[in-house]
């Protein structure tokens, strides 16, 4: 059994189960709304509700609503197999370590970014049917939506993924990976706020962020103008692009630690 197919089964696996379409579903809905409630404040003034902005915060918005859902897809992905059971079974045959992380691992984060997908999707709708006021929306711009997922959400999914998967490998139990959710949305975001807003450190407090809320929501949407936030990529800015690239070294570093350590035998 190779890296492949682990991959595939653990993918199939959990794309058959009702619970990842559930969660898919639930991320649509909420980013159709906020999409929606976004085109009622454009007519009244606000940015447009198709800006790029206007993309990213409800981007960041569903992401810490994702964070409780990765560790379901994350925590069964690493400790499935000692929970069934199966392990010895799985342990015993001729895998290394890197084929047996990677492809679990790997799969949990193609579900993650599956899941996630749900989000411009639910935008796009809301945006797309009928009854859209011409003068609540700008231009399209793909690369607005573009950045929202591949700078935003993509590079959130693999390094709370890799945090939450390494968890429960590393404890062999599933429930770690909520530790790892709740570290993340409590412990590190409160940190990033209380460095930018009481130690006055906002470069830090930026680079401490894992999903992007308190650098869009708390800094962006403060700073910019209506005629920034309508004309500017989210996503192109130094201290963006610099926090994208620390997290994924984190999941990275993470991840590698975790193979470091994992053994067959345990």
């Amino acid at each position: 059994m190779k890296l492949g197919e682990i991959f595939r089964f653990e993918f199939l696996y959990q794309a058959s189960r009702v619970r990842t379409w559930l969660y898919f579903a639930i991320l649509l809905v909420v980013a159709y709304f906020l999409t929606k409630n976004g085109i009622a404040d454009a007519t009244n003034g606000s940015s447009h509700a198709n800006s790029s902005f206007a993309i990213a915060l409800t981007t960041v918005i569903c992401n810490l609503l994702w964070l409780l859902m990765a560790s379901a897809v994350a925590g069964s992905a690493a400790a499935r197999d000692v929970q069934t059971r199966m392990h010895p079974l799985i342990y015993a045959t001729p895998i290394s370590n890197a084929e047996y992380l990677g492809g679990r691992f790997l799969a949990a984060f193609a579900l993650n970014a599956l899941i996630l997908f749900a989000v411009p999707t639910g935008i796009l709708l809301a945006l797309l049917l009928p009854g859209v006021e011409p003068e609540s929306v700008g231009a399209f711009r793909p690369a607005a939506h573009l950045s929202a997922y591949g700078v935003i959400a993509l590079p959130t999914a693999f390094a709370v993924s890799a945090i939450q998967f390494s968890l429960a490998t590393l404890n062999r139990r599933a429930v770690m990976s909520y530790v790892g959710s709740v570290f993340l949305l409590i412990f590190v975001s409160l940190a990033a706020g209380a460095v930018i807003n009481l130690l006055q450190r906002p470069t830090i407090g930026r680079l401490l962020d894992p999903i992007g809320y308190v650098t869009v929501i708390g800094v962006l949407s403060k700073t910019w103008t209506p005629l920034e936030k309508n004309t500017l990529i989210v996503g192109l800015q130094g201290p963006i692009v610099a926090n994208r690239i620390l997290w994924i070294a984190i999941g990275l570093s993470v991840l590698a630690f975790t193979h470091r350590r994992f053994r067959h035998a345990r």
